[in-house]
């Protein structure tokens, strides 16, 4: 994450740590073995990598600038949060949280100069973007 920069900040409610960052980081399924025909190939192809929040958010994202903070527990690190945010922001954020243990920062270096608006979704809640420091 970039200092001085905007992150969009996202909550959400995990399993697991893996659980989280498959769902906020792109990964590949296991390659078909050597006797998978051409056809289950290209379809092995075409739907790899994988990436639930990409689908999610519905938007183009850098994945270097996409950072995951689970936490164990029922709460996100909000202590982590604070570090880059400023207090009265995290307070913010924490009050409109009710069920999450995981922070998903998108920088805005992840989104270009695109003019995005985030929404919530079936596994993120959207809390705004904010200016890091």
């Amino acid at each position: 994450m970039l200092p001085n920069s905007s992150i969009h900040v996202f909550t959400a409610l995990f399993e697991s740590s893996e659980e989280a960052f498959a769902f906020a980081h792109p990964h590949w399924e296991p390659e078909p073995g050597d006797d998978a025909s051409d056809e289950e190939y290209a379809a092995w192809e075409d739907r790899n990598p994988v990436w639930p929040m990409k689908v999610e958010l519905g938007y183009r994202i850098e994945s270097d600038f996409v950072g995951v903070v689970w936490s164990r527990g029922d709460q996100p690190d909000w202590q982590y949060l604070a570090s880059r945010l400023n207090a009265a922001q995290v307070a913010a954020i924490m009050g409109q949280t009710t069920s999450a243990n995981c922070l998903v920062l998108i920088d805005q270096a992840a989104i270009k100069d695109e003019r995005v608006e985030f929404k919530p979704t079936g596994s993120l809640t959207y809390h705004g973007s904010f200016i890091s420091s």
